[in-house]
Order: structure tokens, then sequence, then C-alpha cells
């Protein structure tokens, strides 16, 4: 009888170490499962951020005004989300799944990773950049709003960071024209030069050069009109000892005496 009492509480001991060990199994599966969730959930979510990321490189390509105003537009939803309750981030949740079923459609330029982006956006306006920006933004933002992340997606510097990104751009832009300005002066005056007549200014009625003495400078310089922004420029020229010059660019006023310099 003692061994038969000893046999059965050898297996009922077996039994509960068994059914130990199994709910200790599937309690670090779970664990597992809940993990790998966490980990699609952030894959996703990086995801959309480097599509993001393309998608403003373009737009900014297109017309950076278009981008300042499509990020404050989402900055102004995630604010206005955040201040709404949970049916109202599970609605904007529901309506965003609607309109992008999967994740892959949130890729509207689609194409190999060698394929140049011009030529994959070929049908694509930078309104349908515009779209699809906006779209991926509200993703992000409702996805934060949902786990209620203290990080908010436009917030911090993103919007000081863009307006230094736009300013940047427009400056290049403009030193650029600058340049190309400059040199038509040149070639204007190397032709005069040619045909032995004296230099002059140039004007053709949408852009207008002239040959400026800066005050209290060494230097010399060419003044720019552009006609079709109304904007004016300076380039200023230092020669130095050992006859190397130093050119500089700025935005100017119709005195060409403003020097406000260009962030390049």
């Amino acid at each position: 009888m003692e061994e038969l009492l000893s046999g059965a509480a050898g297996v009922v001991l077996g039994w509960m170490a068994c059914r130990m060990g199994w709910k200790d199994r599937t309690e670090s599966l779970k664990s597992i499962a809940k993990q790998l969730d966490c980990n699609v959930d952030e894959a996703e979510m990086r995801y959309l951020e480097v599509l993001r990321r393309e998608i403003a490189q373009e737009i900014m390509s297109d017309d950076a005004d278009a981008m300042y105003r499509a990020f404050h537009k989402t900055r102004d939803y995630e604010r206005e989300l955040r201040r709404g309750d949970k049916a109202r981030i599970d609605a904007d949740f529901k309506s965003l799944c609607h309109k992008v079923p999967a994740f892959q459609d949130f890729d509207v330029l689609g194409t190999r990773h060698f394929v140049a982006y011009p030529d994959a956006r070929s049908s694509l306006s930078t309104e349908d950049l515009v779209d699809n920006y906006l779209d991926i933004t509200r993703m992000l933002i409702i996805n934060a709003a949902r786990k209620a992340t203290p990080h908010e997606v436009t917030g911090g510097d993103e919007a000081d960071q863009l307006d230094k990104a736009i300013r940047r751009r427009k400056d290049r832009a403009f030193k650029a024209r600058i340049i190309d300005a400059v040199e038509r002066y040149h070639s204007y005056n190397n032709a005069r030069s040619k045909e032995g007549l004296g230099r002059r200014g140039y004007d053709d009625g949408k852009l207008f050069v002239t040959f400026v003495l800066p005050e209290y400078s060494p230097e010399h310089g060419y003044g720019v009109h552009f006609a079709d922004t109304g904007e004016y420029g300076l380039n200023t020229v230092y020669v130095d000892d050992n006859g190397k010059p130093f050119r500089s660019y700025y935005r100017s006023d119709a005195s060409f005496k403003e020097q406000r310099g260009l962030d390049t």
C-alpha cells in the first residue's frame, strides 16, 4: 500500500510539475508573441518614417512652400487629435485604413530601388505627393496617439528645422540665379568690348545687372534685380594681394547697399 501511495503521489507531483512547466512555457510564448507584435509595429512605423522622408524630399525639390504648408497642416492635425478622445482617434484610424487598406499602398512611388525618383513619379504631381505625405504622417500621428506616447510626430524642433531647410534651399537657388545673372553681364560686356564699345549694365526687361562699389570696402560688386520675383541680389568680389578673388553673395535692396548673407 505504501508503495502504491508513494507511486500515486509521484504521479501527482509529476503531473503538477509538468503543468507548471507548460504554464511557464505558455507565459513565455505569450511574452515572445507580444514582443514580436511590438517589433512588427515598430518596423511598420519606421517603414512609414522612411517613406515620409523620401516623399518630403521630392516635395521640397518641387515646391518648398508646399512642403511648409503640408507640414503645418499635419502639425495642426496632431494637436487637434491629441485633444480628442479615444473615439475620435479610433474613427480617424478606421477612416485612414479604409483609404489606405495595406501598408504597401503608402508607397506611391512603388519602384525598384535603383530607379530614379523623377522617373518613377512621372505621373505624380506635387499635389499627389503632398496628399501621400499627409496620409503617411497622419498614420504616424494616429499610431502615437493610440499608444498615448508623449513624443509628438511633428513636435520638438521639427518646425524650426523645416524653416532652416527651406531658407537654405531658397538661398542656394537665389545664389545660383545671381551667379547666372553676373555671367550674363560679363558675356554681354565681353561682346561689347570686342565690338569696341564701352561697358554698361545689362537689362533685358526681366533681369537687370549693374556694376557697384560697396561703401567703405575694398570690394567691387554686381547688383542684380530679378523682375519676376522683385528680389535684389548682390555679388561682391575681393581680390587679395596675390590676385586671388573671394566672392560673396547677399540679398539686397534697390540701392544695393544692404547685405543680408545667404545660408548656403
